[in-house]
């Protein structure tokens, strides 16, 4: 378990900035997360509490160190470490000890045998495995869909850590799920493969969330890196764009580990035209990424529907790129990084399109800003 300086060279920066990386700059942006995950583990493992899980976890990495990285890069166990090494440093109440279940994951997958001691609790998750009820470590397999050469776990968080403001499902239609995620998944890799590939590489879980009365639902949590909550969609094509929406952000979130693009201590917030409520410079970068991937995938959609999207979506991206380089609480780096995004952008807003999609991409942005003013005031 070593850690090691992440570098990214110069072409896979330029890459990711304006929309895409590929999947070997994803791949390094995931290895650096779980770099970052052992960071805080370590910490951790000061506490008396947790030093015979970690070095239980040290003995099995010792012997399978891919057991041990597919247990680190499981959600769960990033928002843990977060969670727990930030109370700690905080003196606030932690619970050092539930290392063991990271611990007994990585040995159940490498068949090691380690001697371990749980937290007296009833529930718990053996992270990428399944969720343990009562005594013993017989546990209940978390569900899998299988997209070709890929699987996604399905994970509804039993043993506990649902991020804060989040509603997760409380069961699961796993037939309506694979279904759907399959669709989604079948049509991403025939139409969009590079997508497609980056979001293999980046996301590992999907949590169900309840459907949603005025749409599709979905976030991504920083500190659950791999993981996509998401309420049912109804057709592929929505589902499949929400992926790609999703996967901007765990790239973006993991770039950012390694990369400062936004100065710290600023509280100016500004107009986002995908939310109605203001954002903090942080929040504008992220959502701008996020719709520049979505402009892309509307980009190489065939349809009238389609380019409607495509010009909302790159004018909306555009315009708050713009905001951003503007604004002043971008480091110079973020600077770098967003005039990439709003070279892209520009290009893409200078390719013609029907009058038709172009004015029903104008309404939608006319009411946005409507509504938006109503609430707010003037546009900052």
């Amino acid at each position: 378990m070593t850690v090691a300086p992440f570098r990214v060279p110069a072409a896979d920066f330029v890459a990711l900035a304006r929309g895409g990386g590929g999947a070997s700059a994803v791949r390094t942006l995931r290895r650096a997360r779980r770099s970052r995950t052992l960071l805080l583990i370590r910490s951790i493992a000061r506490d008396p509490a947790a030093r015979p899980a970690f070095a239980a976890l040290r003995e099995v990495a010792r012997v399978a160190p891919e057991a041990v990285d597919r247990v680190l890069d499981h959600p769960s166990v990033g928002a843990w470490a977060t969670r727990t090494a930030l109370a700690m440093r905080r003196g606030d109440a932690a619970r050092p000890a539930e290392l063991a279940f990271t611990a007994a994951a990585a040995a159940v997958r490498a068949g090691v045998a380690v001697d371990l001691e749980f937290p007296p609790v009833e529930v718990f998750s053996l992270p990428s495995l399944g969720v343990v009820v009562g005594p013993g470590l017989a546990y209940s397999p978390l569900p899998e869909v299988a997209l070709g050469g890929v699987t996604l776990q399905v994970d509804l968080w039993h043993g506990g850590g649902v991020p804060d403001g989040l509603s997760v499902a409380p069961s699961v239609d796993l037939p309506r799920w694979r279904a759907s995620l399959g669709a989604a998944w079948d049509l991403l890799a025939r139409d969009h493969p590079a997508l497609a590939a980056e979001f293999a590489e980046v996301v590992s879980v999907v949590t169900p969330m309840p459907s949603s009365p005025t749409g599709t639902s979905s976030a991504t949590v920083a500190d659950a890196f791999g993981c996509v909550f998401l309420s049912p969609t109804p057709d592929a094509e929505t589902l499949a764009v929400t992926l790609v929406h999703e996967a901007q952000h765990s790239k973006l979130v993991a770039l950012m580990d390694l990369f400062p693009l936004v100065e710290p201590g600023r509280d100016a917030v500004f107009y986002a035209p995908w939310r109605e409520d203001p954002r903090p410079a942080a929040g504008l970068l992220h959502g701008t990424y996020a719709h520049l991937g979505v402009a892309g995938f509307w980009r190489g959609r065939p349809g009238p529907a389609a380019q409607a999207e495509y010009a909302r979506w790159r004018s909306a991206a555009l315009v708050t790129a713009e905001t951003l380089l503007a604004c002043g609480h971008l480091t110079p780096t973020g600077h770098a990084f967003v005039t990439e995004m709003a070279d892209v952008l520009r290009a893409w807003c200078a390719e013609p399109l029907p009058a038709t999609a172009l004015a029903a991409a104008e309404a939608e942005a006319t009411a946005h800003r409507a509504r938006w003013r109503a609430a707010h005031g003037p546009l900052p």
